[in-house]
């Protein structure tokens, strides 16, 4: 399996605090390679990020979370993969081949990534709950966070 090479590039993109707030990866149609599948740019919306995840399909995403520690705004880009429990094909072995992939090939998209991320699975909503993710990204953080801010984007 490979990545290609615009998902490294749109890596380094949001690395740097470039352009966007959120990228999601698929498998390409012939299941060869990894490729960008949507982008949000720096203005998007959580809920912008959570509508671009289907239901029937894995996905990888990258996204910038941006939260309140001490009067500072900060951010931590966060690898989520995407295995919803809804996900149903023709059998059930079919099912499980098509999950076992998602957490599978992500290791793989990973490897592409390592600097400063933190990894999450999500199989459903409540899973990528704004909460959740906040948790898991600010788990060591030295100095308070304050739970109840949000970027005014995410605000409306």
């Amino acid at each position: 399996m490979q990545v290609s090479e615009e998902c490294v590039q749109m890596y380094r993109y949001i690395q740097r605090g470039q352009r966007y707030r959120w990228i999601t990866f698929k498998l390409n149609d012939d299941q060869t390679s990894i490729v960008v599948d949507c982008v949000g740019d720096t203005h998007s919306t959580f809920s912008s990020f959570m509508d671009s995840l289907p239901s029937q399909e894995t996905r990888w995403c990258l996204f910038d979370i941006q939260f309140r520690s001490l009067d500072t705004t900060r951010s931590k880009l966060m690898f989520i993969t995407w295995v919803p429990s809804t996900i149903r094909r023709d059998t059930l072995k079919e099912t499980a081949r098509v999950k076992f992939n998602g957490v599978f090939w992500s290791s793989t998209l990973k490897k592409e990534m390592p600097a400063g991320v933190c990894s999450y699975q999500a199989s459903d909503a409540s899973d990528l709950s704004w909460d959740n993710l906040l948790s898991k990204a600010c788990r060591y953080e030295k100095d308070p966070v304050d739970l109840e801010w949000r970027p005014e984007q995410d605000n409306g």
